[in-house]
């Protein structure tokens, strides 16, 4: 089963390592830059690693933001 990400870092980190995983808030987190300490963490829904690494490329996360409709969840069903 792939590890599911709830934390993502998003701070300007220094140099470039690998990325790395580590626990945050006794939940899976993803640093892009594999920096060891100064993390600005997100939380993001439960994604897995393998979605964040494919999508950007280079260990970076790629963030969209959510277009969702709300509204139209809330109506009635459609016929």
């Amino acid at each position: 089963m792939a590890a599911l990400i709830e934390f993502i870092c998003i701070a300007k980190h220094e140099g470039r390592g690998e990325p790395a995983i580590t626990l945050e808030q006794r939940s899976w987190a993803f640093c892009g830059t594999g920096a060891g300490e100064a993390h600005e963490w997100l939380r993001i829904d439960a994604t897995a690693l393998e979605t964040l690494r494919s999508r950007a490329g280079n260990g970076r996360p790629y963030l969209v933001a959510d277009q969702s409709d709300e509204r139209s969840l809330t109506g009635s069903p459609a016929r």
